[in-house]
Order: C-alpha cells, then sequence, then structure tokens
C-alpha cells in the first residue's frame, strides 16, 4: 500500500513539472516569436550563457585531445635521446638537457662517446695557494671558479682531454707531478723527476691501453717516459741537431719540431714493448723507434729568415705544433718584443705537414676548425660542433718567449716590470687572430710579459649539463 502510494506522488511531481515546461514554451512562443523583439538585456544574457558554456565544452575536449596525442618527454627512450644528442651541438645539447630531470640526468652521464662535445676554456695562473681557480669561458663571455682543493699549492702545467698536469716544486730540486681530473676527483700520481725539463705530452687518456706521457726538455734535447704502473721515468738518449721548440701526440706518434721546420716522430707502441721487455741500461732507454723527417721548407719563409737575419728589430717567430683532425699543423707566431717591455703579436701563420712528399702547405682557411694554442698545451674544436665561436680563427694566449721557462721558475721575476716603471694597461692575456685579414685589417696584440701565461682545458659536456645554464648565442 505504501509503494502504490509513493509511486502516485511521483507520477503527480514529474506531470507537475512537465506541465510548467509547457506554459513556458507557450510564453516564449507567444510574446518573443519576433526575436528582434527579445529585449536586448535578456539577448546579452542568453548570449554570455551560450558562449560560457561553449568555452567550457571546448576547454574539456582540448584537455581530452592534449592527454590522448601529447607526449611526455620524459619518458623518451634513452637510445633516441642519445641518437639525437649525437646529431645536435653542444649548445642545443646544453639547452635540451634542461628540458626535463630525467634529460638532464642521461646528458649529464660520463659517456666516452660524447667527448667531441667538451667546451675550450682558460684556467688561469697565478692562482696556486687557492683552492679555488678562476676560469675563463672565453666563447661566451663568462667568469667562473672552480673549485680545485687537490690542486692548492700546485702549479698547472698543461692539460689534455678534461685531465689538469699538476705540478709542486720540491725544494727547487724535484717536480712532484700528478694527473688531476677536476670534474670527475680522479687522480694519478707520476713519479717524482728532476727540476729539468720544462714540457709535458701525454698520449690520451689514462684510461687507454699503451698510455704513456713524455717529459721534454728543449736545449738539451733529452726525452722522458712514463707508462701506466711505471715506479719511475725512462730517460732517453739524447737526439742529435737543434733544440725542440715543441711536441705533440698525433695519430699513434709523439711529433717534435726541432730545427724550425724538421721533425722527429718516436712511436708510442715502440716505447711501451720498450719499457714492458726491460731495454733500458740505468734507467735510460735506447731501443725505441725514432725517424727523423727533414721537412722542406716554404719559399717565402727563406726570404723572411733572411730578413729577420739582416736586421734584428724586425719579428721574431714562436713555432707551435698542433694535432687538427689527423692533421699535425704548425703555427708560426710573429712577435717582436718593444722597448715598453711587451709582447706584440702581429700575425700567424698555418702550414699543414704533407708526409707523402715531406713538405709544409700553407693554409689559407681552417675551415670550420678553431685552434687554440697555448705553451703548455695546443688543441682544436669544430665551430660547427661547438656551435658557438668563429670558424677560422686561432685563439691564443698571452705566452712567454723563451719555450723552455716554466711558471715555478719565474715566480720572482713577477712584478719586476711594473716596479722598473713599465706600467700598462693596454695589455691582455688572450686574443683572437682570424685567417685572411692580414691584409685588410691590421693586426696588433699586446701582451704583459710580467704576467704568466693561462692554460687552455676542456670542460667535459657532462659537467656543462649539470652545472652550466644554456649559452645564449649571439
Amino acid at each position: 500500500m505504501r509503494s502504490l502510494l509513493l509511486e502516485a506522488i511521483i507520477t503527480k511531481i514529474a506531470a507537475k513539472r512537465m506541465k510548467i515546461r509547457y506554459k513556458k514554451r507557450n510564453l516564449t512562443k507567444k510574446y518573443y516569436e519576433d526575436l528582434s523583439s527579445i529585449p536586448p538585456l535578456l539577448l546579452e544574457t542568453i548570449r554570455r550563457r551560450f558562449s560560457a558554456k561553449c568555452s567550457k565544452k571546448i576547454h574539456k575536449r582540448k584537455s581530452k585531445l592534449e592527454k590522448k596525442y601529447c607526449a611526455d618527454w620524459s619518458s623518451l627512450p634513452r637510445e633516441i635521446l642519445e641518437m639525437i644528442a649525437e646529431k645536435l651541438t653542444f649548445i642545443d645539447c646544453l639547452s635540451i638537457s634542461k628540458v626535463c630531470m630525467s634529460w638532464n640526468a642521461i646528458l649529464g652521464e660520463e659517456l666516452p662517446s660524447w667527448q667531441r662535445h667538451g667546451f675550450p676554456c682558460l684556467l688561469a695562473s697565478g692562482q696556486q695557494n687557492k683552492e679555488t681557480r678562476t676560469c675563463i669561458s672565453i666563447l661566451e663571455n663568462r667568469v667562473w671558479e672552480l673549485e680545485l682543493a687537490e690542486a692548492c699549492g700546485k702549479y698547472c702545467w698543461g692539460s689534455f682531454c678534461g685531465w689538469l698536469i699538476m705540478v709542486k716544486s720540491l725544494d727547487n730540486f724535484y717536480l712532484e707531478v700528478n694527473l688531476l681530473n677536476p670534474f670527475s676527483g680522479s687522480q694519478i700520481s707520476l713519479p717524482s723527476v728532476w727540476n729539468f725539463y720544462h714540457k709535458m705530452v701525454p698520449s690520451g687518456l689514462p684510461s687507454e691501453n699503451n698510455f704513456v706521457c713524455m717529459l721534454l726538455h728543449s736545449q738539451c734535447r733529452e726525452l722522458a717516459f712514463w707508462v701506466t704502473g711505471a715506479n719511475s721515468w725512462r730517460k732517453h738518449s739524447k737526439l742529435t741537431g737543434e733544440p725542440f721548440e715543441d711536441a705533440v701526440f698525433c695519430n699513434g706518434s709523439f711529433y717534435l719540431l726541432a730545427d724550425g721546420f724538421n721533425i722527429w716522430q718516436i712511436d708510442v707502441q715502440s716505447i711501451y714493448s720498450s719499457i714492458n721487455k726491460g731495454n733500458d741500461d740505468f734507467g735510460t732507454l735506447s731501443k725505441i723507434e725514432t725517424r727523423f723527417h727533414e721537412v722542406k721548407r716554404p719559399e717565402m719563409f727563406e726570404l723572411q729568415e733572411r730578413r729577420l737575419l739582416q736586421n734584428r728589430h724586425t719579428n721574431k717567430i714562436l713555432r707551435y705544433l698542433v694535432e687538427s683532425c689527423g692533421e699535425l699543423l704548425l703555427v708560426c707566431r710573429y712577435f717582436s718584443p718593444n722597448q715598453d717591455a711587451v709582447l706584440e703579436t702581429q700575425k700567424f701563420e698555418v702550414y699543414a705537414l704533407d708526409f707523402c712528399q715531406l713538405s709544409w702547405k700553407k693554409v689559407e682557411d681552417l675551415g670550420d676548425q678553431m685552434l687554440f694554442l697555448g705553451k703548455c698545451c695546443s688543441t682544436s674544436f669544430s665551430a660547427k660542433e661547438l656551435g658557438v665561436g668563429i670558424r677560422n680563427s686561432i685563439y691564443f694566449c698571452n705566452d712567454p718567449t723563451i719555450p723552455w721557462w716554466n711558471e715555478w721558475d719565474s715566480d720572482h721575476l713577477k712584478g719586476i716590470l711594473s716596479r722598473l716603471g713599465f706600467n700598462r694597461t693596454d695589455v691582455n692575456n688572450w686574443g683572437i687572430f682570424t685567417l685572411g685579414n692580414e691584409d685588410s685589417e691590421p693586426f696588433c696584440f699586446h701582451g704583459d710579459i710580467d704576467r704568466w701565461a693561462y692554460t687552455w682545458f676542456t670542460v667535459p659536456s657532462w659537467w656543462c649539463y649539470r652545472n652550466i645554464p644554456p649559452i645564449r648565442s649571439n
């Protein structure tokens, strides 16, 4: 009985609602059959409600579409991201590393295959007693501080592939040498050596097979070698000829520049085999493969040398060996120390070694390459791969004019020129030279010989992705 009564009540309420709706429809039809007769206020209210209702529907549909079709970039497979990074420039990779945390984590890993994406910077000199070192990223005009507590009390002797060669002078007789990776914190201690050599040239990364370090003393033409696991350095009997001006590692061999243009070649495999076999006599290696290449000089260079002999006040020359894309380059730097105790660099010339004809061929255009030139170490980078910088250019340091000077041997000379009254404000620590502009734009770089040269080093890409914000290209 109660259920029947409830059903009757519900039916009556529904009928009443239908009647009210019917009446409203009739009223609207009766009074507003002509739409132009609808009051403006009522028409505006209807329009607003209709627009709001449509906007809500559109927003809901858009949200559903975005959820359905928009990709979650953080879930992009690792292999695809690595393939993308291989195709992009360093600057572009630095930008995409900030897209999300997962991308930054992947790109920020220390992957050997991404070594080419390193970034060239300068390490300031004269800071051996500091736990932080000033770094200059010249391609983006940025100065930053690098924590180097392990290097406190040590001088930087050079660099290679993100590693620094650190030296501590012991009682003016011995040098304590170690390899330091400031980004991973790894260190490798090398045997101490006499304070006699002026340059160290590694054959590559310490993790590579047949890793060899070569010490060079130009004036005495003496060499020493160390391989992984050895307890001491192995000297090599003096090579004949003039003092060496520079040395570099290229395609499995050390190359030494002698007599201005001639080349000594020493095969790394020969050094490694000789040391492992114990082919030495009281720490002196004798059975290693050395080859002397007498390289033909360019004719125009012979004319310039005659002028140098005739007039001692004309330009002098500093020579550098640089490995660039498997080629061996000779860079000649023309300078003149003027009466104001300033090193004036006036131009550069670049030559490539033709091994078939044993001659130096002048390079008019470096193409995509940028050379980074310094006494301690020189290297090259691709402007296209970096995504920044000036192609066909040479970035150089304010180097000393005598190759066999070391910073720790010259500490007592710091500031001596200033004390003598040679105060200059127009001197620089580094400069840029572009090949091909010598005739149209006269070049002159003033370097302060009272300050020691800075050191080029490479900041690995993974460290940049973690610690450096994206670089804004010009």
